[in-house]
């Protein structure tokens, strides 16, 4: 089977990871492929580690993966140029989708060759004749690494084979085993590693995972294996009581909160205090497997996080919503490439996670919903516009380029008199009645998290790290975990409320009016429900990557769809809460019984 064959035209970066101190060799080693005695040296162990960070590079920030990971939950609707591959997932379209399954084949090769490769270190790294120490971190990151790929399919998939040896020759025989088996082997891989990773990234490192890292996902799979099929008594007292020891240690662990909302996700924040494991990218295109500036964007290991969120504000003309005129902004590295793949549901969006905008910071830290005018003299470059000079002209006047706001995305109707008295155009809310000039499919607030103003053209990638776990989601792990017993609500209560302060405080406060919202933003055990703790979730994470496993985990999926969701009410039903297994790998299993494809799909 395909996940069962070697690595191959593996670029190998040997990375150090065992010491303070030690430092990057950016030495390359082009190979056919690893065998056995390879991954008993130096070099194999580092490189097997390395490909694997690697190869995530392809998945996640990936616009398919977004989309159908995003896409198709209380959170996101399809945007006006949704990519074809995911449209049919993101309104649940079962008779087309319960045979597409070609969109996980890349997700489910990549962990599975990611699992191989890290079952050679650890079956010979042992024999490795290098530093004691070096060895210890090096195998510490294997099983994290095999822990994190077995994380992601069993919650994706479900029942997956498990392998925990290196797999050096094909085979047509498979089969999956049980769910308790591979919680099992994710909590061993996690809690090993836990104990030897170090407690802080070694300098100069990034982030791989630490620590604080693998007993973050430790406290993950207990939640997880708390709400499934195969649970244990203890399961969420062991999720809050593993992630209320990263909160209790976190000075051990170098994490904190950032003081404001709003810097999380500033550019240069991505190793921060807050940041738990990031997938690092760069601007060589020697070692970032980039296309070249100007390319277009067109590798599948390039972050494109900074496009699918955003409206395609290039096209707005001067007279919307009649035709006719310039258009009132155009296509720049500041405002970056609208992929418009998706956008928020404004019905629970503005209605239910950020219905409290007055006190709560984290709808303006997480959507972008202004444009300043951007229309250029001829023959002058977008990102050459000078600010002061006369941009388009729309009936209530003459935009200045740079000054004067020429899109704004309201988040409530606005009056005949505020129309007319803002040269530019603004946009109401569509799910109010009313709205003269609704967000449409084409125009609605976008997501700033992953903005990336030092792209060297307007079409192009991000080099930004990939931000994938972060601080702030301990306390909401242990949140969920109290709830649903591992400790009590008011346990519940206190570590959302830790959030909910941050939260408060906004930019050109007073203190008085700090003081306020903190009072305003904190909760009470009665309100500590899992309906709750998801609207807190969106709060806090929304656009992460993390929502359709929110509400697969919770079991929530098909009640919030049905009602925050008009688009994919319809369709969605409860064995979407696995994604099928992809086509491929079915049909690579001849010997033995046949390999069975996920309830719903076929």
């Amino acid at each position: 089977m395909k996940h069962k064959k070697l690595i191959y035209s593996l670029f190998l970066i040997a990375i150090v990871f065992a010491s303070p101190g030690c430092k990057k060799l950016l030495e390359e080693e082009p190979r056919t492929s690893f065998t056995p005695p390879f991954f008993a040296t130096n070099d194999g162990l580092q490189g097997g580690i390395a490909g694997i960070y690697t190869s995530f590079r392809t998945q996640w920030a990936n616009q398919i993966w977004t989309q159908l990971f995003d896409g198709g939950t209380d959170e996101a609707l399809r945007g006006g140029s949704v990519d074809n591959g995911a449209a049919s997932w993101m309104i649940y379209n079962n008779p087309v989708i319960k045979s597409n399954t070609g969109n996980y084949e890349g997700f489910w090769n990549t962990l599975f060759t990611d699992i191989n490769t890290a079952n050679g270190v650890l079956q010979y790294g042992v024999d490795a004749d290098i530093p004691a120490t070096t060895k210890t971190q090096l195998l510490a990151q294997a099983k994290f690494l095999r822990g994190f790929c077995y994380f992601y399919l069993v919650t994706t998939f479900g029942q997956v084979p498990l392998h925990t040896t290196l797999n050096t020759s094909a085979s047509t025989a498979d089969a999956l085993a049980p769910l308790a088996d591979l919680y099992a082997q994710i909590i061993k891989d996690f809690t090993e590693s836990a104990n030897d990773l170090p407690n802080t990234p070694a300098a100069g490192m990034g982030k791989p995972a630490f620590k604080a890292t693998a007993l973050f996902l430790l406290a993950k799979t207990y939640l997880w294996r708390g709400w499934s099929s195969v649970a244990q008594a203890s399961d969420f007292q062991q999720a809050f009581t593993i992630s209320k020891s990263i909160i209790d240690n976190k000075a051990t662990y170098n994490l904190d909160l950032l003081p404001n909302f709003s810097t999380v996700f500033r550019e240069g924040q991505e190793y921060s205090k807050e940041i738990l494991m990031v997938i690092d990218h760069t601007k060589d295109l020697k070692f970032g497997q980039n296309s070249p500036v100007g390319n277009g964007a067109t590798s599948f290991s390039e972050n494109k996080a900074n496009f699918f969120w955003r409206h395609n504000y290039p096209t707005l003309n001067a007279n919307y919503p009649a035709s006719g005129g310039a258009n009132v902004t155009v296509r720049d590295i500041q405002n970056g490439r609208p992929f418009v793949r998706l956008r928020p549901n404004t019905k629970y969006v503005l209605d239910v996670a950020f219905a409290n905008r007055a006190t709560d910071s984290r709808y303006d830290g997480t959507f972008e919903t202004i444009w300043l005018a951007v229309t250029p003299p001829a023959g002058v470059a977008p990102d050459a516009v000078v600010p002061g000079t006369t941009g388009a002209t729309t009936p209530r006047g003459t935009l200045i380029n740079k000054v004067d706001t020429a899109i704004w995305m309201r988040d409530r109707l606005v009056t005949p008199a505020e129309r007319a008295a803002f040269k530019g155009i603004m946009f109401e809310p569509d799910n109010l009645p009313g709205a003269t000039t609704p967000y449409t499919a084409a125009f609605f607030p976008s997501v700033r998290k992953f903005d990336d103003s030092t792209r060297g053209h307007m079409n192009d990638y991000s080099d930004r790290p990939y931000i994938l776990f972060r601080f702030a989601e301990c306390y909401l792990i242990c949140a969920e975990a109290a709830i649903k017993g591992g400790a009590t609500t008011a346990d519940a209560a206190a570590m959302i409320n830790v959030l909910r302060t941050r939260a408060a405080l906004k930019d050109r406060q007073t203190p008085a009016e700090y003081a306020a919202a903190v009072v305003a933003q904190q909760v009470t055990p009665a309100q500590m429900t899992i309906d709750f703790l998801l609207d807190e979730r969106t709060r806090e994470l929304f656009a992460e990557d993390c929502r359709w496993w929110d509400l697969s985990r919770t079991k929530t999926l098909v009640a919030r769809v049905q009602q925050y969701n008009a688009e994919a009410a319809a369709g969605v039903q409860p064995f979407n809460m696995l994604r099928p297994i992809p086509q491929s790998q079915i049909d690579l299993v001849t010997e033995g019984p046949p390999y069975p494809q996920n309830p719903g799909y076929f």
